[in-house]
């Protein structure tokens, strides 16, 4: 018993080090919540499109195109808040169950280094509604995402790079596939999403 206490002791110390470095509030319910959420989101998109032309990778074709524009803005602005509210609201009970404090400064670090890539790819990705340059739009948001994320995993859990790394390629693959931008869209930020999140719970799931 007296062996095996500095053992557990230096394994509470380095757990509390690691707490306190890194942000480990990722939770397997926050990528399943995000998942299922871009599904639904690219199947309201495939279907706004499809409802303005019967070959939407032609965008000439659009019935009314500054309705298609407007109606894909605020479908972004509703997905990505409704994403972000339940993840954070998942990540938010996974600190108070961990008895850590969830906003902290590795919390605010993560946030204005994530938030900043963000918002650069999302005045790229304007821009390219604004000049009806919609074929851009999927592959941009796929790749400054991944961009964004692989910015913060070294202050994060590991598994975060392998999501960065795999959003980047996804997205340097619908630039080369640009017709099919909608589908690796939905597999991006759809189906890797609810993956990532059930390999998360799955792995972590006897931590706990």
């Amino acid at each position: 018993m007296n062996e095996k206490d500095p053992i557990n002791s230096l394994n509470e110390i380095k757990s509390m080090m690691q707490k306190s470095s890194k942000f480990t509030s990722i939770n397997g319910w926050s990528g399943i919540w995000a998942g299922f959420v871009g599904i639904i989101s690219a199947a309201i998109a495939h279907f706004i499109l499809l409802g303005n032309s019967s070959n939407y990778s032609n965008y000439q074709e659009f019935s009314d195109v500054s309705t298609v524009r407007l109606e894909l803005i605020l479908l972004g602005i509703v997905t990505v808040i409704i994403a972000a509210t339940g993840g954070f609201y998942f990540m938010i009970k996974k600190s108070s169950k961990d008895n850590i404090k969830f906003i902290n400064p590795v919390t605010k670090r993560i946030l204005k280094r994530f938030c900043f890539i963000l918002f650069i790819g999302g005045i790229v990705c304007l821009l390219f509604i604004k000049n009806l340059n919609l074929l851009y739009f999927a592959p941009s948001t796929l790749l400054f995402y991944g961009l964004a994320l692989f910015h913060v995993e070294r202050d994060t859990i590991t598994e975060i790079k392998y999501l960065a790394i795999t959003e980047i390629f996804l997205g340097l693959l619908a630039y080369y596939f640009i017709y099919n931008g909608l589908l690796f869209w939905l597999i991006g930020f759809g189906v890797l999403h609810v993956v990532f999140g059930i390999w998360i719970i799955l792995k972590y799931r006897n931590k706990a």
